[in-house]
């Protein structure tokens, strides 16, 4: 029997209003598939209302289609839905059943109109859809992937839209789909799958884009959590400028997650361009409540800000505390500049480096040549040479760690390559020696504080905030110790590195005391180690200050969120007249008992007024275990290591 007989079998078996219920549940059970939910069992009724304004219960519904339909009120008007796919039709007794009728035929979630066609049993990993469409795969105590087994049935359009998403999350070409490979493979595992075009592919994407984005603002519009917002601009090879603009967020179950809301032309570098295209990318999105922006350190970028604080602040709920720290300057590129600073100290050393580097680097031969001098110094080193970029420091501590691997090969390629690395080399800056190479590997160690610090600051699925006051102070004492170096080139570079970290923090007016409040907030350190790192980092007058301005702004902040909650529980401390209660009507003699001696003795104690802020910071920490073990020297381990 073909799907058509077997859809218009079901057409003609369903009940009659003389019979109702048993040919339809007999339908579905001879369909063999899960039942959906089922629908009421007690039919709706009518009711009127009287001369007095009194609601009068009306006659039962009496047709079988209100087993699968239920009666709601929509804008005044009586309407019916269904209980299968939840669209409502109209369905007034008034109005008749038939467009009830009508609409069981076609609905898709009705049991009887399912597909009847043979489905196929796989085994799918169990996926967890998060409220904003982002899809992770769950795992369980043991770390294995769970999964099910469930009915499979191949379907076109599923397949287009789960090929436009690998497209996006694989950051594919469109013509990905028009490769001979692709289209072998896909003839081989699903021939019925029709490879769509890279123009339909093109619009697919578009579509899951168009999707995403309803998605989110839906969730934006209904979520009470603040989002932090980071931005940052660039100009294209074409001299053309753009901005990207990143908000990072808390859902409801506490998942952090990171969306780039925005990738956009902009007029210019300027703060206004700055400020005026976020504010149009918020308002396009309707998101108005930020917590900070996040930018670099940039004169513009201070204007735009100021321009956005403005706005905010017109905007109902758009910032906390006036916007006082909704200014975060990037704590990454505050650690670029202070490297780059101490790093001209040595420049002329890490340029000869660089030109070594880049000899090598310059042609295949060159190459090669190079790598027969690794063999014959038999350095085992799966290591590769890279070049340094200019504006990321990152990039040239990774180019001198490699290069010191490879020192003894370098030294050999100077005697075995006829001369010409020599004369190269000596019309730039001149060959790496041996006191270039000892200071640059006396620097390794010291940059490389900086360089897992930027990494863990640069981290976007996990919370940065109350890590950076932890780096802070760790690189102060580095800075601190480097300057009382007997060597003048490591103490004349740590100088330079202090006077550019001094810039940022010296002035405890222009920190942003968020970045305070977030280490309070870990339960591992609270105000304990807040303090403890103030008067570390400054000396009494400014640590007294910077100490009362951080506990300002944590009861202010606390303040802030305790008035807009709805519902405030009455505190047992509040004063009650219990003399002039009656505690006859209580049944219950226990409530009997505690009432008279509320009355008697309770009313004797004060009990303290104390906040849920307060409770936390008087709490003990949690204990916070340290790794002693990957320590080189154990008793060498500073003061600072006792805390974290």
């Amino acid at each position: 029997m073909d799907d058509a007989t077997v859809e218009s079998a079901n057409i003609a078996n369903q009940p009659t209003e003389e019979e109702p219920l048993a040919s339809t549940a007999a339908n579905e059970e001879h369909a063999g598939i899960e039942k959906p939910p089922q629908p009421p069992k007690k039919r709706p009724s009518t009711t009127t209302s009287d001369a007095d304004g009194a609601e009068k219960k009306g006659k039962k519904k009496r047709s079988w289609l209100w087993d699968h339909f239920e009666l709601i009120v929509k804008d005044g008007d009586k309407r019916s839905k269904c209980v299968y796919c939840f669209v409502d039709v109209t369905g007034d007794s008034k109005k008749g059943t038939s467009a009830m009728k009508n609409h069981l035929e076609r609905c898709k979630e009705y049991p009887p109109n399912v597909s009847k066609s043979q489905m196929l049993l796989a085994f799918q990993s169990e996926q967890s859809q998060h409220p904003l469409g982002d899809v992770s795969v769950g795992d369980n105590a043991s770390g294995e992937k769970k999964g099910k087994l469930e009915f499979w049935k191949f379907r076109q359009e599923e397949g287009r839209k789960a090929f436009a998403k690998m497209i996006i999350m694989d950051e594919l070409p469109f013509r990905f789909a028009d490769r001979e490979g692709f289209r072998y493979f896909m003839s081989v595992v699903q021939p019925n799958y029709i490879i769509p075009s890279r123009f339909t592919v093109a619009r697919n994407c578009y579509r899951v884009f168009l999707d995403e984005k309803k998605k989110l603002k839906s969730y934006f519009s209904k979520c009470s959590s603040r989002i932090s917002l980071t931005t940052d601009t660039w100009t294209s090879c074409q001299n053309l400028s753009y901005m990207c603009l990143t908000a990072h967020f808390i859902d409801h179950n506490w998942n952090l997650h990171k969306k780039n809301l925005n990738f956009c032309p902009i007029s210019g570098h300027s703060g206004e361009a700055i400020g005026k295209g976020v504010e149009k990318c918020l308002l396009e999105w309707g998101t108005t409540k930020v917590m900070t922006i996040t930018v670099d350190n940039a004169s513009s970028n201070d204007v735009g800000v100021q321009y956005l604080r403005k706005r905010l602040l017109r905007w109902k709920d758009g910032t906390v505390l006036e916007g006082k720290f909704v200014h975060m300057r990037c704590a990454a590129h505050i650690l670029n500049l202070t490297v780059r600073e101490g790093l001209k100290e040595c420049d002329e050393s890490i340029k000869k480096i660089r030109n070594a580097v880049r000899f090598v680097r310059s042609s295949p031969a060159r190459l090669q040549k190079f790598r027969n001098c690794v063999n014959q110094e038999q350095i085992e080193s799966k290591r590769q040479l890279c070049l340094d970029v200019e504006t990321r420091w990152n990039s040239t501590y990774l180019m001198l760690e490699y290069a010191l691997i490879f020192h003894k090969a370098f030294d050999l390629l100077e005697n075995s390559d006829g001369g010409k690395y020599f004369l190269e080399l000596t019309k730039m800056s001149g060959v790496p020696t041996d006191m270039d190479w000892d200071r640059v590997a006396s620097l390794i160690p010291f940059l490389k504080i900086f360089y897992d610090a930027t990494l863990r600051l640069s981290g976007s699925l996990y919370a940065t905030t109350n890590v950076y006051l932890l780096e802070l102070v760790t690189i102060g004492k580095m800075i601190k110790k480097k300057c009382e170096s007997v060597d003048v080139k490591e103490r004349s570079m740590a100088n330079g590195m202090k006077k550019k970290h001094d810039k940022y923090w010296e002035n405890v007016d222009n920190i942003n005391l968020m970045l305070y409040v977030a280490v309070v907030l870990d339960p591992r350190r609270k105000m304990h180690y807040v303090k403890w790192a103030i008067n570390d980092q400054y000396d009494s007058d400014k640590a007294t200050q910077l100490y009362d301005m951080v506990m300002e702004t944590l009861t202010s902040l606390y303040e802030h969120y305790a008035a807009l909650q709805s519902q405030n529980v009455s505190s047992v401390s509040e004063n009650i007249d219990l003399a002039s209660k009656d505690f006859e009507h209580y049944n219950d003699w226990h409530d009997q008992a505690d009432f008279e001696f509320e009355r008697d003795i309770g009313g004797q104690t004060v009990f303290d007024k104390k906040t849920d802020l307060d409770k936390y910071l008087m709490d003990d920490r949690e204990p916070n275990i340290i790794e002693l073990s990957s320590l080189v020297d154990p008793p060498s381990v500073s003061v600072i290591d006792d805390y974290f």
